[in-house]
């Protein structure tokens, strides 16, 4: 019989590493449908441009769900060590688009499938000893991405549509790239007092938009924007909110994204920010525009009205 006294169960002291894997997030961001709250539909891509002062152009690992995601891993590993050491800026700048066709390259935008506005984003991580990312959730973000001009509309959409342009006249005009429009719903008139002044700040806010690189925009109006009661207005009054980034910005053939507003998204998880809510800093307000909308329809606005001196 053999003897079996000299043996015992296998431990964890009896295993031999075979190697190590570990798959740390230095940041993840998930990319929303603003109007669906629903994963952006593909195909999207996420570019890092920056950490801190440090170019840094890596592309985000795509994931299920609009994920994207950049492991602690490599140059990232490094340049959040080294900050982290020398009092240095650890924020992400990072730039979202769509990509028709996939591939190596950068933004192209006659390969942009313009169902979303491309966004540039600034995020700050949470960040422990050494500049190393905690293996937690801490570094998740959400992101929202607006509609752009082939964003598909449901039935009986309400909406507005237009193209902004700068110049003294149509003939001489530019288009502008990267503004941000706000619906609001005028403050009602009480009798005999005539109507009110326009007023951003006093008026309730419905709807929002962003526009393209193309000056172009699409602005869907939820049903907030219908009062209550039993029976569907004829039409909507409404006011369209242009704010147009400071005069001189232009599109850089080489890096249409470069004008992009840089957006300082911060370390939370969602702001108004990241919402795509808020207005950029610089961006001008220009004169509010009075609209009347038909519930189900798509309201294209005048060039005239949206050409600006």
């Amino acid at each position: 019989m053999t003897d079996l006294s000299g043996i015992h169960p296998l431990s964890v002291a009896d295993t031999v590493s075979a190697g190590q894997l570990n798959h740390r997030l230095a940041l993840g961001v998930q990319f929303i449908d603003a109007l669906s709250q629903l994963p952006a539909s593909p195909p999207l891509v996420c570019d890092l441009e920056a950490i801190g002062t440090h170019p840094c152009p890596l592309r985000f690992a795509a994931h299920g769900q609009a994920r994207q995601a950049l492991r602690h891993a490599g140059r990232i590993a490094r340049l959040l060590e080294h900050a982290a050491g020398h009092g240095g800026s650890t924020v992400f700048r990072l730039r979202a688009y769509g990509q028709r066709k996939p591939g190596p390259s950068g933004y192209v935008g006659d390969n942009d499938p313009r169902l979303y506005v491309p966004r540039r984003l600034a995020l700050t991580p949470v960040l422990g000893a050494l500049g190393v990312p905690p293996a937690t959730r801490d570094n998740i973000r959400d992101a929202w991405l607006w509609p752009g001009a082939a964003y598909p509309l449901p039935a009986n959409a309400t909406a507005l549509r237009g193209q902004i342009r700068r110049g003294p006249s149509l003939a001489l005009a530019r288009e502008v790239p990267w503004a941000r429009l706000v619906v609001t719903r005028p403050r009602p008139v009480i009798p005999p007092a005539p109507p009110p002044p326009p007023d951003f700040d006093l008026e309730a806010r419905l709807a929002w938009g962003h526009g393209d690189d193309r000056g172009e925009f699409l602005v869907l109006l939820g049903g907030a924007v219908a009062p209550g009661g039993a029976a569907m207005p004829a039409a909507l009054t409404l006011r369209l909110w242009v704010f147009l980034p400071p005069a001189g910005t232009t599109l850089d053939a080489a890096d249409p994204l470069a004008s992009l507003p840089l957006e300082e998204g911060g370390g939370d998880a969602l702001n108004d920010v990241l919402r795509g809510r808020a207005i950029p800093p610089g961006y001008v307000r220009q004169t509010a525009i009075d609209l009347s909308v038909r519930p189900g329809g798509i309201l294209s606005i005048p060039e005239t009205a949206l050409l600006y001196g």
